[in-house]
């Protein structure tokens, strides 16, 4: 009988400013939980869905920054957040607060100085994209929350021996 053990890892990556931050995530570790052959071998589905996981990522800082967090993953594959050799993970960051204010979510790149929109309550992450807080132009805070909703789906397949099925999510934060 094969089971298999399903779990997502988050990294979180620390920054560099003048004031000092602290990037903290309610866990570091996701596990789905095992599935049994029959749930593996789910007919002529082309996904099995799993569970929704939900992680809190908080953002403290000794002074009001520009707070940006960007998304990333070691694992990468078809450019999605990869769980393991046949599955992914969907990220939707949502429910966002800065300075214990409710505000938007914007896609930013990297080499972005200004946001590329007045941002949405939430936002489906692209594979290393970042999260910019807006009011209608980018906020500065001490504190920045957000929730980030991660629904992985694997490809069901022939059950032959053990296998854990491992992804990551990076978080890098950026402050200014």
């Amino acid at each position: 009988m094969k089971r298999y053990l399903l779990m997502a890892v988050i990294g979180l990556v620390p920054c560099q400013s003048w004031a000092a931050c602290e990037l903290i995530a309610s866990q570091q570790k996701i596990v789905y939980s095992r599935l049994t052959p029959a749930e593996r071998q789910q007919g002529n589905m082309p996904w099995i869905t799993l569970p929704e996981k939900q992680i809190q990522v908080q953002v403290n800082c000794s002074e009001p920054q520009r707070i940006r967090l960007f998304l990333g993953s070691d694992l990468p594959r078809n450019g999605t957040f990869s769980l393991g050799s046949e599955g992914e993970m969907r990220i939707t960051a949502s429910h966002a607060y800065v300075d214990d204010r409710p505000v938007r979510i914007a896609p930013v790149h990297r080499t972005d100085t200004v946001l590329r929109s007045g941002g949405s309550e939430a936002l489906q992450v692209s594979l290393n994209e970042g999260l910019g807080f807006s009011n209608g132009k980018e906020v500065y805070g001490k504190n920045a929350s957000v929730s980030l909703l991660v629904a992985a789906r694997i490809k069901p397949g022939p059950v032959t021996e053990l296998t854990t099925w491992r992804g990551n999510l990076n978080i890098n934060l950026e402050v200014q």
